[in-house]
């Protein structure tokens, strides 16, 4: 008799050194969006949280790793086999290309105590500009100084200019209204100035488009214009 309580009493105890929360992310630790396009903004999801332990399990805390995403999570106490929700919010609208955000899940999981749900996305943009402004460098006043800015689609279909304004009015560009920039394809503008004076230099180009997404394409210039060199000192 004495042998089977014995036993009886390891059992409990053993129940009692392996009862344990344990967390879980339901469809895995990984949620991709795949192919997006940045005017959408903010990419949302719900993602779950589950308590497969048999304790309850205690979310601490959650920590997104950029500033561009937020994680708020609906409770922070889950008992064994309830769920909690964390509503995800990625804003993707200054990226391009493949991202990949990690949100940090502190609790009591003996095992998982930082468990990181991963946020992955490629990001399309419409049109993006390289360099994203005019750099007019090294001008002399009376000598032409040329700058370029390779204007990129992303998109299926062309871009149409529909209107062009610039500033100041004797800069002088390779694009003109009814210009198209390719589908898939890229343009390369060509800026050119002819400084008169001594001083800073600063330009604006605003081409209005006829894309939904990207109506309108800004570019700012700047540059120091110096006197010539003389070369006969």
């Amino acid at each position: 008799m004495k042998k089977v309580l014995i036993f009886v009493i390891f059992l409990a105890l053993a129940g009692i050194a392996y009862a344990e929360p344990k967390i879980e992310i339901v469809g895995g630790d990984t949620y991709d969006w795949g192919k997006v396009n940045s005017t959408m903004g903010f990419l949302k999801k719900e993602i779950f949280i589950t308590n497969v332990g048999n304790e309850d399990l205690m979310i601490y805390s959650v920590n997104p790793n950029c500033g561009c995403t937020t994680a708020p999570i609906s409770k922070n106490t889950l008992k064994p086999g309830d769920t909690a929700s964390l509503n995800v919010t990625v804003n993707v609208s200054t990226y391009s290309g493949d991202i990949k955000k990690g949100v940090e899940i502190k609790s009591n999981d003996p095992n998982n105590p930082g468990k990181y749900l991963w946020l992955k996305a490629y990001v399309v943009k419409p049109i993006t500009l390289f360099p994203q402004y005019l750099n007019f460098a090294n001008m002399m006043i009376n000598k032409e100084t040329l700058t370029k800015v390779v204007i990129t689609n992303s998109t299926d279909q062309p871009i149409t200019i529909k209107s062009i304004s610039i500033y100041p009015d004797s800069l002088k560009i390779n694009i003109k209204e009814g210009d198209k920039i390719p589908a898939n394809g890229e343009f390369v503008l060509e800026a050119k100035y002819t400084p008169k004076s001594t001083g800073r230099f600063m330009a604006n180009l605003k081409l209005l488009t006829d894309n939904k997404d990207v109506p309108e394409i800004i570019l700012n210039g700047f540059g120091n214009i110096a006197e010539p060199l003389n070369d006969n000192k």
